[in-house]
Formats: structure tokens, sequence, C-alpha cells
């Protein structure tokens, strides 16, 4: 596998996205390869890509928020 190249760009940087893009097309690609090499279909992967990526972005805003809910519940008396 390569490397993932850390970003080269402020976080208030327009283009950001597409370096974080850059950055990880190379792995995303290889790792689509292997699951097709092992007898998955590209569609079943790419779906199962998008899902688990929601899931991820459900479970970090869930995450996020237990936080902030435990952060209130600390500072009462």
């Amino acid at each position: 596998m390569d490397e993932i190249y850390p970003p080269d760009v402020p976080s208030n940087d327009p283009d950001r996205f597409i370096r974080c893009q850059d950055a990880l097309h190379l792995e995303f690609a290889a790792l689509v390869d292997r699951a097709v090499a092992a007898g998955w279909r590209a569609d079943e992967v790419l779906t199962t890509i998008i899902e688990l990526a929601d899931n991820h972005a459900l479970m970090l805003a869930a995450n996020a928020d237990l936080e902030a809910a435990l952060s209130i519940l600390k500072k009462r008396p």
C-alpha cells in the first residue's frame, strides 16, 4: 500500500477537500480492486463503501452528541 499523504494546506483552504480526495484516491482504488479480486462485484463493493461511510459519519455524529451531553452533565453540581 502507498502512503496517504497528510494535508498540505490549511483547514480553511477551499481546495482542501480536493486534496483529501487526491490523497485517498490510490488507497481507495486499491481497496476496490482487492475486493473485486476476492470475488465481490464492483457495484457491491461501492455500495458497501458508501454504506460504511454513512454509518461511520452517523457514529461520529452520535459520539460528538454524547460527548457534548456528558460535558454538560459534568458541569452540573
